[in-house]
């Protein structure tokens, strides 16, 4: 280190950004103080022993600082130099990459709700972000689902009507495009949506009530009907997700643990009283990085340059430099506190976010040894966790005939026979693949609910959109929480809910290799046992052929021989010992079938 007492002192007293290099004038690490004199002399004190500081120290041949006229200014600068130069002693958590939010498209005539990365200033509303991109997805299916609102991006003019998509047959759409919602009542949708997505939960009750009686008054039974399954819905998110109305407003509560080099921050989020959502995520720190120094990382990263800030952010340690914060909020007009448990609520808040994160970490290092393919898969569809167990669910059927389903399980990224199950379609007529599939994922998933089986980490389907869609809505009405998505066979795309189009695999992704493996295992199971079960009624069919033979003369014969071929095989006295079969028939039997290929 040539850094020397003279240049130190010569550092402003101000606030501002500085910037560590080392002797190949490589960016090492980049900070922000409201006095620049004060904080890079903290770096080169003889006593630090923080390894971080001490490995900074030793290796840092060159400073530069910039002068900001306020803390916000310094937040937002330091904000945009790491992004630029990604210091390798910064916390980091996202690559680079943005939040995903929800958008509700409010400047159409009809809205539409999207999962978007790039917040702009054109009029839309913007509900997030979210840390977890499976869980936005589920969000919006859910949002859709319950209100109605599309999720397409089709120009809608009124002298141009459309016929509806797959979405209005499942559900998930009110088919404005087709004019089977008139725009007053979809407006009010889209309302009504804005207020679930805020979180204002008993407005949302009381409008809707009020609505349902002025529908029943009017005598509009049909739409007073639909606004109570609405009601309905949102009553039973709200019973099932409170957390105590003694807390006010908005707020997000976050924590972490630290082990090693590794982080999990854990966050919830609170809504008028209601706990309605959670993310948590394991990052790779640098080393001798402390609790309030990944916080205030995740801070500044989590809701820099964000629009929706909770009116109270509630953290597991005190931040010493939240002032940063606090200013840039105040030149934004965002009225948000930063705090730490005041409290006993609060405290068994964060109590249980550091629970949660500790139990995350703790699986984060028993699946170190994971698979390459499960823990890209988990990062390609935004899982909250590494799908360890994978269920695959395909249906075969000819003509409708012998339709059948299967269940085929992975564990580890391998074949787990033991969780292989077959499914003889009971429930269909007719070619309705949609309808089978709904029965499989209906009958598997209710019994494991009944039972209190292990749900799977995901669910793969074999088939499109269509299929896909199919069995999310099983799922949703058997409130079972479980990611699922589908692997179409020409083209190898995979669909996920709440995506407009296919993912875009690579051939080479170990990911897609292991999809595919999942896939044709479900294919294959499933064509054996339609194989199997035609072959068994063709070969009952055979008796059928042979004059004199009735129900009863053929049952008799296959309990007695156990199969075709061993009536082939048989002579004709053997024959002729099953009861109601006479010689003559025993010997029609016998040259019918000698004459008859295998």
């Amino acid at each position: 280190m040539t850094i020397n007492e003279n240049l130190l002192q010569n550092i402003p007293d101000k606030v501002g950004v500085y910037i560590l290099k080392d002797k190949a004038k490589n960016v090492l690490y980049i900070g922000k103080a409201l006095s620049l004199k004060k904080r890079v002399r903290e770096h080169f004190l003889p006593a630090t022993k923080a390894p971080r500081e001490v490995l900074i120290k030793e290796k840092t041949e060159g400073i530069e600082f910039l002068v900001t006229n306020s803390e916000a200014e310094a937040l937002i600068l330091e904000n945009n130099l790491i992004k630029q130069y990604s210091p390798p002693y910064n916390i980091r958590f996202k690559d680079d990459k943005s939040y995903p939010s929800l958008k509700v498209s409010l400047k159409e005539d009809y809205p539409a709700i999207y999962v978007t990365r790039e917040l702009k200033e054109d009029g839309s509303r913007y509900f997030g972000p979210y840390a977890s991109a499976w869980g936005i997805r589920r969000v919006a299916r859910y949002a859709q689902r319950l209100f109605g609102v599309r999720n397409c991006t089709e120009i809608i003019s009124p002298k141009k009507l459309r016929k509806p998509c797959l979405n209005y047959q499942i559900g998930m759409c009110s088919a404005p495009c087709a004019k089977k919602i008139d725009e007053d009542d979809y407006r009010k949708s889209v309302n009504q949506l804005c207020l679930f997505l805020e979180g204002e939960i008993n407005k949302l009750v009381v409008e809707l009530d009020g609505e349902m009686k002025q529908l029943s008054a009017s005598l509009e039974f049909e739409k007073a009907a639909l606004v109570r399954d609405r009601l309905n819905a949102v009553k039973k998110v709200t019973q099932r997700q409170r957390v105590s109305r003694i807390l006010k407003g908005n707020m997000d509560v976050i924590g972490t643990v630290i082990r090693s080099n590794n982080a999990c921050i854990q966050q919830f989020y609170v809504r008028d009283g209601n706990l309605v959502g959670a993310n948590q995520f394991v990052v790779n720190i640098p080393v001798g990085s402390t609790p309030p120094e990944v916080l205030l990382a995740f801070i500044e990263q989590r809701y820099f340059g964000k629009k929706d800030v909770p009116s109270i952010i509630l953290l597991s340690h005190k931040l010493a430099e939240a002032g940063f914060i606090t200013d840039w909020f105040k030149r934004r007009g965002i009225h948000s506190k930063i705090t730490t448990p005041m409290s006993d609520l609060e405290a068994e808040l964060i109590a249980l976010v550091l629970r949660n994160a500790e139990e995350k970490l703790l699986m984060f290092e028993v699946e170190k040894g994971i698979p390459k393919a499960l823990t890209e898969l988990m990062k390609i569809l935004g899982l909250d966790k590494i799908p360890i167990i994978i269920e695959g669910i395909d249906v075969s059927n000819i003509g409708g005939e012998d339709a059948v389903g299967s269940l085929v399980t992975f564990f580890r990224g391998r074949v787990d026979k033991n969780g292989y199950r077959r499914y003889r379609i009971k429930a269909v007529e007719g070619i309705d693949d949609y309808a089978m599939v709904k029965e499989v994922v209906r009958r598997r998933y209710k019994r494991l609910l009944n039972e209190g089986g292990k749900l799977p980490d995901l669910l793969l389907i074999d088939g499109g959109r269509g299929h896909l869609g199919s069995a999310a809505e099983e799922l949703e009405l058997l409130d079972v929480e479980l990611p699922v998505i589908s692997i179409a066979k020409k083209k190898e795309e995979v669909y996920v809910m709440g995506e407009l189009n296919p993912l875009d695999l690579e051939d080479a992704s170990e990911a897609l290799k292991l999809l595919k493996k999942v896939r044709n295992e479900a294919h294959r199971f499933a064509i054996n046992y339609h194989k199997k079960l035609r072959v068994k009624r063709t070969k009952k069919s055979l008796l059928n052929e042979i004059h004199g033979i009735g129900e009863k003369k053929r049952s008799k014969l296959l309990t007695r021989f156990g199969s075709i071929e061993k009536i082939r095989k048989a002579s004709v006295e053997e024959l002729a010992k099953t009861p109601l079969v006479s010689k003559s028939l025993a010997q029609r039997i016998y040259e019918f079938l000698k004459d008859k290929k295998r």
